[in-house]
Formats: C-alpha cells, sequence, structure tokens
C-alpha cells in the first residue's frame, strides 16, 4: 500500500479480521506493508481494545477482534462492498 493512514490500515485490519484470526505476518502480507509496521498498528488496536491476542493451536499468535470494534468493521466492510458495487456498476 502506498501512503495510506495508519487510521486507515488499522480499519483496514478490523475489516480483516471479521473472516478469521490472523498472525501479524499475515496481516503485513495482506496489506503489503513491513511486519514492523503491522506489530505497532496491532500494538495500538490492543491498547485500545480493538484487538485480543491470543496463541492458537499451532502455537502461533494471532489476533482477532473485539465485539465491540466488529460492529464498527461490520459497517466499514458494508461501506467498502457497497462502493465497490457502485463502482463496478461504471465499468
Amino acid at each position: 500500500m502506498i501512503n495510506v493512514s495508519a487510521s486507515t490500515l488499522r480499519n483496514k485490519i478490523g475489516v480483516l479480521l471479521l473472516e478469521k484470526p490472523l498472525s501479524l505476518k499475515e496481516v503485513a502480507g495482506i496489506l503489503e506493508i513491513k511486519e514492523k509496521k503491522s506489530y505497532s498498528l496491532l500494538k495500538n488496536m490492543f491498547q485500545k481494545d480493538r484487538v485480543i491476542g491470543f496463541k492458537d493451536t499451532d502455537g502461533m499468535r494471532r489476533y482477532r477482534i473485539t465485539d465491540g470494534e466488529r460492529e464498527k468493521a461490520l459497517k466499514r466492510k458494508a461501506r467498502e462492498d457497497k462502493k465497490a458495487a457502485k463502482a463496478a456498476l461504471k465499468t
């Protein structure tokens, strides 16, 4: 991703985590950012009770969104989907 604000990236992480818990490395790969940046974003979200970190059955640390964040992320996803559908109609 090019020149995207940290706030926007945190919101994107929230939407990503709606589907399934992800590791720091997976988040970095999907968003095409460095792992260090991914760590910083997830740490901030953890401190603000937006995500919960846990050790998965494979021993890997993964993150999932909190219940309070889930509602907000669902609204963001709905907006994104609506925007994408509108853009698809124009082409």
